[in-house]
């Protein structure tokens, strides 16, 4: 039977979550997670349902793409499917089709790691390797060793409304790295609070890194997805003024025990190959990598 295609309506993204957290085992890297979901809400409920497309067949979900910009798809699917060549054509042949609603014309990247068919029909299709994605994988079935922070005599806390200016302004900082002017900061903190008041909001677990002298100094955001399914780090950054001391190893950890203390059996995270210093973080943090996958990308 073929599948469907739709477009979600905002009070089935809840729902949506939860069928993608059935897809997630420890055993194999996976395309896309809940907090994926989560962190792509800061832009609101509906307009988050409106970048997703969701294939179904007799009512059940069996592929789900994320548009992460209007030219960046982001899929994830039932790993049953992995090897289905009916499924693959046809989702390939939307993702292809400018009047199918997913991708319009012109060059565009999916992210695509696991589905092995329809890798290969978009490769066959003529898309090209793209950049290079580093997975990594923390076993939490032991408890997480976070006494370096104690060493060093870093704080960490759990960011709620009244330390949500301290946690965006570390962020700015770690991903713009401009001044982080009152326009910034107003847009930013709607944004927080969009999110942190979404429908993935539950799964999400916010931290804050402070040293010493109580200097904020490293964040992240944590994603559980359910007990006994691998959680997610999706953000982390430290802040530009307090690089090279080992911070993001140490909110790392963090992230990573909360997700233990949320139930998650195992911590996640997705690096750009080429980004050496987040790769020696991970590593440092007592993370494992695995082969580096290329998104695909279709030439203008």
């Amino acid at each position: 039977m073929p599948a469907l295609m739709t477009v979600p309506a905002a009070t089935e993204l809840q729902r949506l979550a939860v069928d993608l957290s059935n897809w997630l085992t420890d055993r194999r890297s996976f395309e896309l997670h809940p907090g994926d979901l989560g962190w792509h809400s800061m832009v609101g409920a509906t307009r988050t349902a409106a970048n997703l497309r969701v294939w179904s067949r007799n009512g059940e979900m069996v592929a789900l793409g994320l548009l992460d910009k209007p030219d960046i798809l982001r899929m994830a699917m039932d790993p049953a499917a992995y090897d289905d060549d009916e499924l693959a054509r046809q989702i390939g042949s939307d993702i292809n089709d400018p009047d199918a609603g997913v991708l319009a014309a012109g060059a565009a990247v999916v992210e695509v790691r696991g589905a092995r068919s329809l890798r290969k029909y978009l490769s066959d299709a003529g898309w090209i390797a793209d950049e290079l994605w580093t997975p990594f994988h923390c076993d939490l079935s032991h408890p997480i060793g976070t006494e370096r922070m104690e060493q060093k005599e870093i704080r960490i806390e759990t960011s709620g409304p009244d330390q949500a200016e301290a946690w965006v302004a570390v962020h700015w900082s770690a991903f713009k790295g401009t001044p982080f002017g009152g326009e910034d900061k107003r847009r930013l903190l709607e944004r927080w609070g969009t999110l942190a008041g979404g429908p993935f909001s539950h799964l999400a677990r916010h931290l804050i890194a402070f040293d010493k002298n109580d200097n904020a100094v490293a964040v992240t955001t944590v994603w559980g997805a359910g007990n006994g399914r691998p959680g997610l780090i999706e953000p982390m950054g430290v802040h530009r003024d307090h690089r090279g001391r080992g911070y993001g190893v140490d909110i790392t950890i963090a992230g990573a025990a909360a997700l233990r203390d949320m139930g998650s059996s195992s911590a996640v995270v997705v690096a750009e190959t080429s980004n050496a210093g987040a790769l020696a973080t991970y590593s440092a943090a007592g993370f494992t990598a695995s082969e580096p996958v290329a998104d695909l990308k279709r030439p203008a």
